[in-house]
């Protein structure tokens, strides 16, 4: 309802008061009756449509919705995402921390956008704004915001990336300058494993007989240790075949040895870390020699390349990799198909003409 004041003054006010969803009264003057009215009746809206808002909430700091958000609303992320995402609220926080929740608008958005972007690369900029959109979602989960104004700000978008696919004779002579340290990247680069999938490989999870491997566990480096958890998606967790090069040097690695030893363990035992095993193997002085200069990640992808050589569809290399969504293989192997296109037009002439 709207009441009208008179201040001691002599100036009058219009006061609107209004039940929120916990049924407190609570008030809001205007100097003007028109201005009562639009929120009277913005507030009768809101409420109707239940998506009222305190405005005394949205008074919290963006900074204490982020506290709020980690402890309540991460629990259920694996410690590398969480670290992810605090590394992220870091550039957040610089400009939005101390802002009243409720107080930034889109259009603030769009320019920490444009500046970020100015002296960082698109996917800092992209993650960053995941994260300032979920901590705006934790918002109106609590009612301090009727809307998430992170929502629709165009993001930059990542330039294509270099292919850097390993042919099979750069694969082996790879593997022949780095020694015993060699098994590693023929595993990548024939089994398709992220490098902690590979870290957490247990002689158990090795099916020689049946020329398998499961993927069951990853060993990520997270803040100086080790955190084993489960595969990355319900995706990950796969079986791989083994292909028959690989089957000796699995072997020499697995036979005799307890079920929980790794197949890969660190020189003095424990996990392998791949920074250390970088520089301790010699793996980007040998790479460079070659002229083939790459990280790990691009063994795991050069299995995709080699599969499609050998003839393994989309769907197959999907699978193969733990791929949770085919769009994902495509984006990074769909040009390798494109000799398909001839085919297939040759197949539809032919059907077209009959034969």
């Amino acid at each position: 309802m709207i009441e009208r004041r008179v201040l001691p003054s002599g100036r009058v006010t219009w006061r609107v008061r209004y039940y929120g969803p916990d049924l407190r009264e609570r008030s809001k003057s205007f100097r003007l009756r028109r201005d009562a009215e639009a929120y009277d009746a913005k507030t009768r809206t809101e409420r109707h449509r239940g998506d009222w808002v305190d405005p005394r909430r949205g008074r919290a700091t963006l900074a204490d919705v982020w506290a709020d958000y980690e402890r309540v609303g991460m629990g259920h992320l694996r410690e590398t995402t969480k670290s992810s995402y605090r590394n992220s609220w870091r550039h957040v926080a610089e400009t939005f921390g101390q802002w009243p929740v409720a107080k930034i608008e889109h259009a603030d958005v769009a320019d920490w956008v444009t500046s970020l972007s100015a002296r960082s690369g698109p996917d800092l900029v992209r993650y960053a704004h995941r994260v300032l959109c979920l901590v705006l979602d934790h918002a109106m989960k609590s009612r301090r915001v009727p809307i998430n104004v992170a929502r629709g700000v165009r993001l930059p978008r990542r330039p294509p990336g270099r292919d850097r696919f390993l042919t099979a004779p750069q694969v082996q002579l790879l593997a022949d300058k780095l020694g015993r340290d060699g098994d590693l990247v023929l595993a990548m680069a024939y089994l398709g494993l992220r490098w902690s999938e590979l870290a957490a490989l247990k002689v158990a999870d090795v099916d020689l007989a049946r020329r398998r491997v499961h993927v069951v566990e990853r060993a990520t480096e997270v803040g100086g240790r080790i955190d084993v958890s489960a595969p990355k998606s319900h995706a990950s967790n796969r079986h791989i075949a083994i292909p028959g090069l690989l089957v000796d040097l699995l072997q020499a690695r697995t036979e005799g040895r307890p079920l929980d030893a790794l197949v890969f363990p660190a020189p003095g035992g424990g996990y392998l870390r791949n920074r250390n095993w970088r520089v301790r193997s010699g793996f980007n002085e040998a790479s460079k020699a070659l002229g083939i200069e790459i990280t790990p990640h691009d063994l795991r992808r050069t299995f995709g390349s080699l599969a499609r050589a050998a003839g393994a569809d989309l769907r197959w290399v999907q699978k193969a990799m733990g791929h949770e969504s085919i769009t994902t293989t495509a984006r990074i192997y769909a040009h390798l198909y494109d000799d398909e296109l001839d085919s297939v037009a040759a197949a539809l002439d032919r059907i077209g003409r009959g034969h």
